[in-house]
């Protein structure tokens, strides 16, 4: 196989795990009461305000309230499945 077929299927691969992640960000999010969505967004909010300048510099804050939530809701839904 040459690297032009290798590399849709690695990037076709990664599609369909980044899908999965965001159903399962879905699930955990749904899953989450009033009160654990209001602890992830001060939690979240409190990792912004700690973080350093350049860090800061370099992404948005809401591009990085997505992406925190997005991983703490699939960190909750697996918690879900596991139990």
């Amino acid at each position: 196989m040459n690297w032009k077929k290798k590399k849709e299927i690695r990037l076709s691969e990664m599609e369909l795990l980044e899908i999965k992640r965001k159903d399962l960000a879905k699930v955990g999010w749904l899953a989450m009461n009033k009160t654990e969505k209001e602890q992830l967004r001060k939690l979240i909010n409190f990792n912004w305000y700690k973080m350093p300048d350049y860090a800061k510099a370099k992404i948005l804050k809401d591009d990085y309230i997505k992406f925190e939530t997005q991983e703490l809701s699939v960190k909750f839904a697996e918690k879900l499945k596991k139990k």
